[in-house]
């Protein structure tokens, strides 16, 4: 028995070593220089290799937080990826799947991403490969998926879909930037008595939440931003019987 569990803390510890970079190196999702980078490490970074691998690569762990994207249906009312819900490398289903939300992940909405994808920011240790050997010389036309960090507020029209503001610690209370078309919220038979006048839909049509606008100091009238596609800064929480959301509208913008 003893000698047993001597052969699995030596063959556990030769899984796991570690390794110092001497170059900076990209860290792909796959054993493919065509697939998506996680990250690009720096020269001298300290990695850890888990696992097995094919010759010429080495699967290593990586850190979080990184930017990711997952289908509304798997969100959560508290803008978070629901345990079992997949999360993917760009907003559609053929794209990568890096992960699947497990109980413990932190995850949390930080924008759309047209039709019926959320961004998110994931803080999560997931799992690539970096190329060593002959592989190591094939170079990567791939945008890596960087790390998320701190975007600055906008100061005019914003064109891309989603993308976070500044974000502190306190982030259910940080501004966050979202766009999407702004529709009038009530409908004779789907929805005669809605709790907000206004809310943000998908390109599908979907609403994504409500629309607070009583903070709101607009030069012009609300007519103008009805049936358009706009960008709104603001804070997001759940309405009080928590089937849906609201953005505190605090600015708003039409989309050029």
């Amino acid at each position: 028995m003893k000698t047993r569990l001597a052969l699995l803390t030596l063959a556990l510890a030769a899984s796991l070593t570690a390794d110092t970079l001497l170059t900076d190196t990209a860290v792909f999702v796959q054993t493919d220089p065509k697939s998506p980078v996680l990250t690009r490490l720096k020269a001298g970074s300290t990695v850890t290799v888990v696992g097995e691998a094919p010759a010429g690569w080495r699967r290593i762990e990586v850190h979080g937080p990184f930017e990711a994207y997952a289908q509304s249906r798997d969100i959560t009312k508290g803008l978070e990826v629901r345990e079992g819900g997949h999360i993917y490398a760009a907003p559609r289903k053929d794209a990568q799947l890096l992960a699947v939300a497990a109980a413990g992940d932190k995850s949390e909405v930080i924008g759309l991403a047209g039709g019926d994808w959320c961004q998110i920011r994931l803080e999560k240790k997931l799992q690539g490969f970096i190329a060593v050997g002959e592989t190591a010389n094939v170079s990567a036309d791939v945008k890596p998926m960087l790390p998320v960090t701190a975007a600055p507020l906008p100061a005019g029209p914003v064109t891309t879909v989603g993308r976070p503001v500044a974000m502190s610690a306190h982030t259910a209370d940080t501004p966050r930037l979202f766009a999407g078309t702004l529709v009038l919220a009530r409908r004779p038979l789907l929805n005669p008595n809605p709790l907000y006048d206004y809310q943000l839909t998908d390109s599908t049509g979907r609403r994504f939440a409500y629309v607070d606008t009583r903070r709101l100091l607009l030069t012009d009238k609300m007519e103008t931003f009805v049936d358009r596609e706009i960008t709104i800064t603001g804070t997001v929480r759940n309405t009080v019987d928590g089937k849906d959301l609201v953005i505190a509208a605090e600015s708003m913008s039409l989309k050029k």
